[in-house]
């Protein structure tokens, strides 16, 4: 304003206004111009949006078809799977009854929706119809097929075809189920269906002369295509543009690997440049007429909108500054104008955006279920009092807790029934630990700090009041349920100076209460975390004897008193441990089935006891007892159908122990298993038979080859009369039943007259042999019986 001021005191008034209004007419030029250049650059910037918004829909086309592609295969594989798994194709394919495979392979084809199903026994031989130039290629892929993997792209003079593989085991490979799925134009159309954008999919395949080419036109055969096509093959997977018959394109190239992992075929995905900028062409167009009427605009009006709109505009831009850094702030609305309706806008946002920030914060230290304070902030609000009883010389307790029988809630009521049921039970800790922290950790666990427990009273009296309050019914929802709780108690900085020893030892205390009988509370005591250490080594060290084999079978004989012979030998499991030597079963049997090893070390004694019985002389059994973790297991049944495949013992010299026990997770689903190895020539004998509350109904629902009497019963059957009683009732109704008898833990001659006496089949205990190894049965069985003569 300086040099303009000068130059009105040196210029008329007339002239000055002249020169003033050529400035503004240069100053909205020089505007105007850079309105233009701006135009001119945002041309570019949407030609670039365009070009990376084709290439972006290009990768995430191609991702979506692997990823669909994976899912189908999945999907494909599993239906595969199942008729692999049927034991009657097994055995379709063991005797070679092609009509039976053929019936087979088409029903699965119908319910696969799959053109083509084909089966390829080891020699190569194909089963299945289909196209002749595909049943050839279909010959040599399973051999062919990288090992881990179960699909493949292959290229025949009738087109591509994606395969998928299932091996059929029994227990070994004997041929593979394999499903042929053309890639043609349909496949193609369905790709392309699935992108935003309109682009093109076509497959490409060698042509006579080695050069990539695709079909009806699509991509011509071209030393551009070929090297295209090689880059992707090297591993470049970023789209690039491919001139096409129809003009340049952004294209991606995706490699299908062959059997052998080299791409046999491509999928080419295309879409031409004119197109993706088509939706952009009225923007341009609009561009370039808004910078000519800028221009003029600009010269007639550029002093009122630097007035009108500047300012707004800065004022906008700090706003948004602010709020940027974190800072609410709010704009005054002066007009009801495109910049009012903006700053009104604006407001609007940032009053959003600090409420969804707020909400935010309080669903990531907050339960969405309950409310209550979250495992993040239970941890924080551990850690701060933990720092500040150890600067004030004071004591902090934790509560950990969780509801007894929880999961039958969910299973016989429904999840919102549970959910409600946690949310009482959060209010009601709430209630009763109106001087705590409560939180839920997850599932039904929750936890309590208590700041400053000079002593445990408080904690011990919290707990005793929350175990009161949960020992009556709760009514939620309209039902009225029984629930319990169990409680573990740490206190720090004693059973604790950080936040994860003192969770990890409340935890335990936890566990102890759960042993305890559940419905009480116990406190952490260092002999917990002992235990739990050692049984954390036992862990390892179970895993460790399953690797390197230290398991061994010692073998106990069962003692026919009909035929005055043994007439079987019952599979006992010995752990001889590097350091420890030999560990008992009662020390590690327990751990294996909290741990789920139990599954693995049966299926060893499984395949190991009837491994050992083939040498045995035909009418001498093996029994093997089965945990009800392993017997629930959904491959139990072809567990037994291995090692007896394997070994060759026929399946009437195999017998499998079972307790009640088995039947807690349902009665039916365990008797058809049952009567599924009965079925298979399998006896079945009800072990600890007495002891449990359901026994007899138990032999109403299934017929038990054998039933094993409790040696509780054994003990006294000699001299007392009630004992002999149950004995000979048990006797009587197997008699009635058609079902043996063993009578277990028989020591003494005179508990094996009174068995005699009342007729049970047979007997096993010390009175006749300890358990021996395993090469002493075979001397054993050709000995004399003197022990029970």
């Amino acid at each position: 304003m300086a040099p303009l001021q000068r130059l009105r005191g040196a210029l008329p008034a007339w002239r000055f206004r002249r020169l003033s209004t050529r400035l503004v007419v240069l100053y909205g030029m020089l505007f105007a111009l850079c309105l233009l250049s701006i135009a001119g650059i945002s041309q570019i910037v949407i030609m670039k949006n365009a070009r990376d918004t084709v290439r972006a829909e290009l990768s995430t086309s191609g991702s979506v078809y692997d990823r669909i592609w994976a899912l189908r295969a999945q999907s494909l594989g599993d239906s595969a799977s199942v008729l692999a798994r049927d034991f009657g194709f097994r055995s379709a394919v063991a005797s070679g009854d092609r009509p039976t495979i053929e019936s087979a392979l088409a029903n699965l084809s119908a319910r696969a929706d799959v053109p083509q199903t084909f089966f390829v026994d080891p020699t190569g031989g194909v089963i299945g119809h289909g196209l002749p130039e595909l049943r050839q290629a279909v010959a040599t892929v399973p051999g062919t097929l990288a090992a881990g993997r179960h699909d493949a792209v292959i290229a025949t003079r009738k087109g591509a075809f994606r395969l998928i593989v299932s091996p059929v085991l029994a227990p070994m490979e004997i041929g593979w189920v394999i499903f042929a799925l053309p890639l043609d134009a349909s496949e193609m159309a369905s790709l392309q269906r699935l992108s935003a954008i309109p682009l093109t999919a076509t497959i490409l395949q060698r042509g006579a002369g080695g050069h990539w080419r695709g079909v009806a036109g699509l991509a011509r055969e071209d030393a551009a295509l070929n090297m295209f096509v090689g880059r992707a093959i090297a591993g470049e997977r970023a789209p690039g543009a491919l001139y096409l018959p129809n003009g340049w394109a952004a294209a991606l190239a995706k490699p299908l690997a062959g059997p052998s992992g080299a791409p046999e075929a491509v999928l080419l995905l295309s879409y031409p440049w004119t197109a993706a900028m088509a939706p952009y062409r009225t923007m341009q167009i609009g561009i370039t007429l808004a910078g000519i009427v800028g221009l003029i605009l600009v010269l007639l009006g550029s002093r009122r909108l630097a007035n009108d709109i500047a300012r707004p505009i800065a004022a906008l831009d700090a706003a948004a500054r602010a709020l940027e850094e974190g800072n609410r702030t709010e704009l005054s609305v002066q007009s009801d104008d495109e910049v009012g309706r903006l700053a009104h806008s604006f407001n609007l946002m940032s009053a959003g955006i600090v409420e969804r920030e707020h909400r935010i914060t309080h669903l990531a230290f907050h339960d969405s279920l309950t409310g209550l304070p979250n495992r993040i902030n239970f941890r924080q609000q551990l850690d701060t009092a933990l720092t500040r009883v150890s600067k004030r010389g004071e004591s902090v307790a934790i509560l950990c807790l969780d509801l007894d029988g929880f999961k039958g809630v969910n299973n016989s009521l429904g999840h919102p029934v549970g959910d409600a049921l946690l949310r009482q039970v959060g209010q009601l800790l709430c209630g009763l630990a109106s001087d705590g922290f409560v939180t839920r950790l997850g599932g039904d666990e929750f936890a309590i700090i208590l700041d400053d427990s000079a002593d445990s009273d408080r904690a011990r009296a919290l707990a005793q009041s929350i175990l009161d309050a949960l020992c009556q019914p709760l009514h939620v929802d309209g039902h009225q349920i029984a629930t319990g709780s169990s409680i573990g108690i740490a206190v720090g900085p004693n059973d604790g100076t950080d936040a994860d020893t003192l969770l990890k030892n409340a935890d335990l205390a936890l566990y102890r209460a759960k042993q305890d009988g559940r419905g009480v509370f116990r406190f952490f005591e260092p002999a917990l975390d002992a235990a739990a250490r050692r049984r954390r080594q036992l862990e390892l060290d179970l895993r460790e004897a399953l690797q390197s084999g230290q398991f061994r079978l010692a073998f106990q004989p069962i003692f026919d008193l009909k035929k005055d012979r043994i007439g079987g030998f019952e599979a006992l499991l010995r752990w001889e441990h590097p350091k420890r030597g030999n560990v008992p079963p009662i020390e590690f049997i327990s751990v294996a089935e909290d741990t789920g090893l139990i599954i693995a070390i049966g299926d060893w004694v499984m395949q190991e006891a009837c491994r050992q019985a083939t040498a045995w002389p035909e009418h001498v059994r093996v029994a093997v007892n089965v945990s009800p973790l392993q017997f629930r297991n959904s491959g139990f049944q072809n567990v037994i159908f291995q090692a007896l495949s394997r070994s060759g013992l026929t399946p009437n010299r195999l017998e499998v122990e079972i307790t009640e026990l088995v039947f807690l997770e349902g009665e039916s689903s365990v008797v058809t298993l049952l009567h599924q190895l009965r079925a298979m020539g399998v006896r079945v004998a009800l072990d600890d038979f007495g002891t449990g509350y359901s026994s007899l109904s138990y032999l109403r629902s299934f017929p038990f080859d054998k039933i094993k009497i409790d040696k509780s019963f054994v003990n006294s059957v000699a001299h007392d009369d009630s004992s002999a009683a149950i004995v000979r009732a048990i006797v009587d109704l197997a008699s009635a039943l058609h079902m043996e008898t063993t009578a277990e833990g028989v020591e003494d001659c005179d508990q094996l007259a009174r068995l005699r006496g009342q007729g049970c089949s047979s007997i096993q205990g010390f009175l006749f042999s300890r358990p021996i190894e395993a090469r002493d049965v075979p001397a054993m069985i050709a000995g004399p019986m003197t022990a029970v003569a």
